[in-house]
């Protein structure tokens, strides 16, 4: 046995020295493309864009393939996109009541710093004037349900999707009200040096296909940069906005009619602005703009992000891993690739006001007077004393 076992090491070492031994490993699996497509209809926007990549593999480093344009993005002519509109009942998507042919085109926006090339890319688009139609209700017999499908020059199995759009009921922001111009936000309370934070509680119904919804306030003001402290002379001025996100909040489903608050205590407003403004002797800032014609500042406009369910899914799947276990499924409602199609669309109330306990809590109280806030100059009634010189 002992002899048998030398002879098989013997004939092992005598094939190695004849055929040559490497330690080469091959670390390409065998290359199989990908296609990836992207794309959130926005049912209120008069374009839709359409991004579609494919995935490559080369052998050497693919951090330099990634520079270059046609190992991730396809050529002139290669992909044909198109974008149709259904009614609920035809499940067998026979008969497009609305049909979208995406035509490509080359942007210049694209941040050159990043790992693939830039600053152009190739993306698609397609003209949609005055938004694309929305079941307006429940009827199957409505327009309700879109479909991507990307079929190539080379004969290969297209790639599709399906979503529904977030539906638009009008007035269902009930806090704040959108039919009061200048409607006061009041984030601070009381005076004599006892200040109250009341909760701004704001309230919308949900609307039909509508999954998830983000809240925010948009400040608006004026930063103006002083070369000296006693801001005789003014070295720049600059309109800004700042965006405050309010929370999340999630439906039950995706049918609408859902009442929905969002409380939010008016401290943190306050402190949101001291969190994100740079304290400086030479800031001074003047809080969104007069309005004359209703005699009040307007500084703030509410936002709701909206996402259906396709999109509130990926969102959920890709949210940063707090847990012990990091891994993450891979979520995709494109058949025969990667990627996701689906809608998204933003409600607002704009040129919200403000009311005076909440500017003078701004521009004396203990969180902001280091940010040296003031109201427009224009600014008359019972806010005029708090007015930038």
């Amino acid at each position: 046995m002992q002899n048998a076992s030398g002879f098989v090491w013997f004939l092992l070492f005598t094939t190695c020295l004849g055929m040559g031994c490497t330690t080469d490993v091959d670390l390409n699996a065998p290359y199989e493309e990908r296609t990836l497509a992207f794309c959130l209809l926005d049912p209120n926007s008069d374009e839709q864009w359409v991004r579609v990549n494919r995935t490559w593999l080369g052998e050497g480093n693919n951090l330099e393939f990634a520079q270059i344009a046609d190992s991730s993005e396809y050529g002139p002519g290669e992909v044909t996109i198109m974008v149709e509109g259904f009614a609920g009942d035809d499940v067998g998507f026979e008969s497009p009541l609305v049909s979208f042919m995406a035509m490509d085109t080359v942007l210049q926006d694209k941040d050159d710093n990043g790992i693939f090339f830039g600053p152009e890319y190739r993306a698609y688009h397609f003209q949609t004037p005055g938004g694309l139609e929305i079941a307006p209700s429940n009827n199957s017999e409505d327009l309700r349900v879109y479909r991507l499908q990307v079929d190539f020059a080379d004969g290969r199995s297209p790639l599709t999707a399906v979503t529904t759009l977030i539906g638009e009921s009008l007035g269902n922001i009930s806090n704040p009200p959108s039919g009061i111009p200048g409607f006061s936000l009041n984030f601070a309370s009381g005076s004599g040096g006892l200040v109250n934070y009341p909760n701004v509680n704001f309230k919308w119904s949900s609307t039909p296909g509508a999954k998830r919804y983000e809240a925010s306030i948009e400040i608006k003001f004026k930063e103006r940069i002083w070369t000296d402290p006693a801001h005789t002379m003014l070295a720049s001025e600059s309109e800004r906005v700042l965006r405050w996100d309010l929370g999340e909040e999630k439906t039950d489903d995706d049918e609408g009619g859902e009442e929905i608050k969002l409380p939010v205590n008016g401290e943190a407003f306050f402190l949101f602005l001291a969190n994100n403004l740079e304290t400086d002797p030479l800031i001074t800032r003047e809080l969104g703009i007069w309005d004359d014609n209703i005699d009040r500042i307007r500084a703030f406009d509410f936002v709701l992000s909206i996402a259906n369910e396709e999109l509130d899914t990926y969102l959920a799947v890709n949210a940063p891993v707090t847990g012990i276990i990091q891994d993450r499924p891979v979520y995709t409602n494109i058949a025969g690739g990667l990627g996701l199609f689906a809608s998204r669309t933003q409600q607002k109330v704009l040129g919200l006001g403000v009311s005076k306990p909440s500017v003078q809590e701004l521009v004396e109280g203990e969180h902001t007077a280091a940010l040296q806030f003031c109201v427009p100059s224009e600014t008359e009634g019972d806010v005029a004393e708090f007015a930038c010189p």
